[in-house]
């Protein structure tokens, strides 16, 4: 059985190493556990999976440079939520498509220099 141990939202900031653009992304990153405790990172850009930031996989928006660099600014976590907890909840009756449709989209992209 698999199981989720940690939701984060990961900020890193890229620089190109050929043009100097420089950008920050905050990336969804779900942590999940297999069965026999090997622990896997899930990334999504803008609700889309993507390859980890790390991963040597970035290119530059500006030139389409692949010698980006790749610099960890910091973490919220989001630990998932337990039941048998006495925090506070609320009982949601709207679907995820519903809730979706009444927020605005808040784009991982959160500056570009």
């Amino acid at each position: 059985m698999t199981m989720l141990v940690d939701v984060a939202v990961e900020r890193y900031r890229f620089v190109c190493g050929r043009c100097g653009r420089a950008w920050t992304a905050d990336y969804d990153v779900q942590y999940v556990s297999d069965d026999v405790g090997a622990t896997f990172a899930f990334y999504r850009l803008d609700g889309v999976p993507v390859p980890p930031p790390t991963g040597g996989e970035v290119t530059c928006p500006n030139c389409g440079a692949m010698g980006v660099a790749v610099i960890p600014e910091g973490r919220r976590d989001s630990s998932p939520a337990r039941l048998d907890s006495d925090e506070p909840r609320l009982r949601v009756t709207t679907t995820g498509e519903q809730r979706r449709a009444a927020a605005p989209h808040l784009p991982a992209v959160v500056s570009r220099t």
